[in-house]
């Protein structure tokens, strides 16, 4: 029963999951089945369960499904998250004027890093995340790894193991070029990627440190390639760190 329980929820967990990433437009039965690997029936039982409750409503489309209202007021609830995105929004904003780059505040969710604001730059460069409301798998990408550092030696290890298949997606990354990513980064204070995860893209990510201690919370850019060097990703972190410490409470 406790197995069944879990999978079932499991199961709710990535229908939001996937049906967030869809947008308005939803998802089908057939296609939210497929990303999920699993049967239609089982799906649609934690269709319905989460429907019952407001986190999912049918969409415009016959048959496709969408996130419902009850997310929504969900996510708008005072909340750690908000008060995070508060704090540090001035941040986003002087570093996308200073670089001129798209800025992103980022946060832990389980095994996941999601962003949850962004401000925009003047210059478009493909990201990991696509924006807001976005994820990637911790260790994929500056602001990432950045977080990875928030965590202890044996959370991280553990954390990279679990995500060890999903790493392949990314430029065929793996668990050693992961590792040697985060011992760098432990290194440095700070994260870059120069093309190594798209080939025309670049970043740079800082864990943000707030006066009571370590938060899961990092700020990153995106940059294109062409226009980062070892040297220049140094000079933006120290950049994204200033920012960072003009935030009230930072």
């Amino acid at each position: 029963m406790a197995t069944e329980s879990s999978s079932t929820t499991e199961r709710a967990a990535e229908i939001l999951i996937h049906l967030g990433a869809a947008g308005s437009e939803g998802l089908s039965l057939q296609a939210l089945s497929q990303h999920l690997g699993g049967a239609k029936s089982a799906v649609r039982r934690g269709l319905i369960a989460l429907s019952k409750s407001g986190f999912v409503e049918n969409a415009g489309r016959y048959g496709h499904y969408r996130l419902g209202p009850a997310i929504f007021g969900l996510a708008n609830r005072p909340s750690s998250t908000i008060e995070l995105v508060r704090r540090y929004r001035p941040a986003l904003a002087e570093v996308a004027a200073v670089t001129q780059q798209a800025s992103y505040l980022m946060v832990r969710a389980g095994f996941d890093a999601i962003c949850v604001d962004m401000h925009e730059g003047t210059a478009f460069v493909q990201t990991l995340t696509g924006g807001i409301g976005g994820r990637v798998p911790l260790g994929i990408g500056p602001g990432s790894i950045s977080l990875l550092t928030l965590l202890d030696t044996r959370l991280a290890s553990s954390t990279i193991d679990h995500n060890a298949t999903r790493f392949r997606r990314y430029n065929g990354a793996d668990t050693a070029k992961v590792r040697q990513t985060l011992e760098r980064a432990r290194m440095l204070g700070y994260s870059y990627d120069i093309g190594e995860t798209f080939p025309d893209a670049g970043g740079v990510g800082v864990p943000v440190v707030a006066s009571w201690g370590k938060t899961a919370a990092a700020v990153s850019i995106a940059i294109p390639a062409s226009l980062l060097t070892p040297k220049r990703a140094a000079e933006i972190a120290t950049e994204i760190r200033t920012a960072i410490s003009a935030c009230p409470s930072a």
